[in-house]
């Protein structure tokens, strides 16, 4: 396994970088403008499944070397920013379909995002606009858990105690950046959404997205470190749609193991 020793920070480096690496990430668009989502019955409704793969060397499973609070933490997390397994499959693809007006209610959910063992669990997720996100400490150190969506701050939360909870208004769609002031090399993702049209690809790299209402749709594809692909779906009556991405390398992820 290789050893991947933590950048520095971004938002170390000021509001301008920021902004640059906001739009190097290509979030969906759907996130963007959906406010005018209406929950409707939805009868006889569709569905899209589909996989997404790399077509690349197969980078390593990298690790991260904890450099604080081992003591608690332990020596290393591993690096949950590109996760393909030997046969090509990509996990944390968060699959999003747009230009959808009205549909089906989201299920009752609570949103979580825990530091643990000095990683966010979960690392992606998918969360409902106007929701509260409950922030957990599960550790026995300080986290402080800070929020980036685009350029400013949406939370900063500090949690020195075990077991702390703090629950956080998720007031816009969009896609939020997650650190820790205290430890920085955790990072993790909240993709915030007004419709429940979505999923999360797991480890075999498989998604699929039901109950949709007949129609042509844009269909996104989006990771942390892949970026962003796009394709048109028409989804008829009671059938189901096939649509799958492959991701190519971009810089940084081909299967190459970083410097030591």
């Amino acid at each position: 396994m290789a050893r991947y020793q933590w950048r520095k920070s971004p938002r170390l480096l000021g509001a301008g970088w920021v902004l640059l690496v906001a739009g190097m990430l290509a979030v969906p668009g759907s996130v963007r403008a959906q406010g005018g989502y209406q929950q409707a019955a939805v009868s006889n409704g569709g569905k899209i499944i589909g996989h997404v793969k790399y077509d690349g060397p197969i980078p390593e499973p990298y690790v991260i070397w904890v450099t604080k609070d081992k003591d608690a933490l332990g020596e290393k997390v591993p690096d949950e920013r590109l996760l393909i397994s030997r046969d090509g499959k990509v996990q944390n693809v968060v699959v999003t379909l747009e230009e959808i007006a009205a549909g089906k209610a989201w299920p009752a959910t609570t949103h979580t995002l825990e530091n643990r063992g000095g990683r966010f669990v979960p690392h992606v997720q998918v969360a409902r606009r106007g929701a509260p996100l409950e922030v957990v400490n599960s550790d026995p150190v300080l986290h402080n858990t800070h929020g980036f969506q685009e350029s400013r701050t949406v939370f900063n939360l500090a949690l020195p105690n075990k077991g702390q909870r703090i629950k956080q208004t998720l007031r816009r769609a969009g896609v939020i950046e997650v650190m820790c002031d205290s430890h920085d090399w955790m990072n993790g993702w909240v993709v915030v959404l007004d419709h429940p049209y979505f999923a999360i690809t797991g480890q075999d790299g498989t998604y699929e997205i039901p109950d949709i209402p007949p129609g042509t749709y844009k269909l996104t594809a989006w990771h942390e470190k892949l970026g962003r692909q796009q394709q048109q779906v028409t989804v008829a009556a009671g059938k189901v749609a096939q649509v799958s991405f492959t991701f190519r390398p971009r810089a940084g992820t081909a299967g190459k193991a970083p410097a030591k």
